[in-house]
């Protein structure tokens, strides 16, 4: 299902729709979380837990409602998502434009559900950093809710995980995605 060097306009058409499915897989729309958060952008220890529920279940939803991933064997499924999660989930909480505050919250959380050794709370506390540093990060990039659906789909179809049964396959997806991305910003930049 690779896009040809052909006509230009049927591959356009072709990624527009393509673009057009991932958005529609977008289980909640980011005014959705909002649910969670107080008025004055406060956040309690429930309502953060909630959040996070919310952002890994909605890229999971995504994943089985975008083009292509239900067709794959389950086993592949599932390698996709247990490599990926995380970063579907930075993706998630950048779209929804979680508070940065929440991050610190997340990881009070995080040491309340299970004490850890003090080594590891401070390797906790370095993941939950470099988490909000990536979300701070994709926030000021203005990135569109096309182009996230696209960045999702190009972590998601990565021939990193172990065991794909259709390594080929996986990877013409990830190209798909990326020529989405592409043309996309041509467009945003008129070119």
């Amino acid at each position: 299902m690779a896009l040809t060097n052909g006509d230009a306009l049927n591959g356009h058409s072709y990624l527009s729709s393509f673009i057009s499915l991932l958005l529609r897989a977008e289980p909640y729309q980011p005014s959705r979380y909002a649910q969670c958060m107080q008025p004055n952008n406060f956040m309690g220890i429930d309502n953060i837990c909630e959040l996070a529920a919310r952002l890994l279940f909605s890229a999971v939803e995504w994943a089985r409602n975008i083009p292509f991933f239900p067709d794959l064997q389950v086993t592949d499924q599932v390698a996709l998502l247990r490599l990926v999660w995380s970063e579907l989930f930075v993706l998630n909480a950048s779209q929804c434009s979680m508070p940065l505050h929440v991050a610190p919250l997340l990881a009070a959380a995080g040491l309340h559900a299970s004490p850890m050794a003090a080594d590891r709370v401070v390797a906790f506390m370095d993941h939950i950093r470099i988490f909000q540093e990536q979300v701070e990060k994709l926030k000021a990039l203005h990135v569109d809710a096309a182009e996230y659906s696209c960045l999702k789909a190009i972590v998601l179809f990565t021939t990193d995980a172990c065991g794909i049964s259709d390594v080929g396959h996986i990877e013409s997806l990830q190209e798909k995605s990326q020529c989405a991305l592409i043309c996309l910003l041509n467009r945003s930049l008129n070119i």
